[in-house]
């Protein structure tokens, strides 16, 4: 039997007596239409080249133990359990944001 507990509090979460909850989240770098339109229009050329010799040019590299640095593109995708409590906190502050209001005091 798996054991789940909510990421958020760490409180243990019997699957059989309540509702796990579960929390995708994607981040990847958004790209305007009017870019890639852009983009597209110029390196159209780019899309139709055949890229197996740089393919094969970087598994050898991998085969012969040479760090191979490939660029991260920021792009992440997150999986989180939640309680109950938890989905309800998140569901009303999705970001976190305190919306408390701030005060400011003077020095004296």
């Amino acid at each position: 039997m798996l054991h789940y507990s909510c990421d958020a509090c760490k409180r243990p979460i019997n699957a059989q007596m309540e509702v796990r909850h579960v929390m995708k989240i994607e981040i990847f770098p958004a790209i305007d239409d009017a870019t890639v339109d852009d983009c597209c229009a110029v390196d159209c050329s780019a899309a139709d080249d055949d890229h197996l010799e740089e393919m094969q040019e970087l598994l050898q590299r991998l085969d012969a133990g040479d760090e191979v640095s490939f660029v991260d593109d920021g792009a992440r995708s997150l999986r989180f359990d939640l309680c109950e409590s938890c989905r309800q906190r998140f569901v009303k502050n999705p970001l976190g944001v305190k919306t408390g209001k701030q005060l400011n005091f003077s020095n004296n």
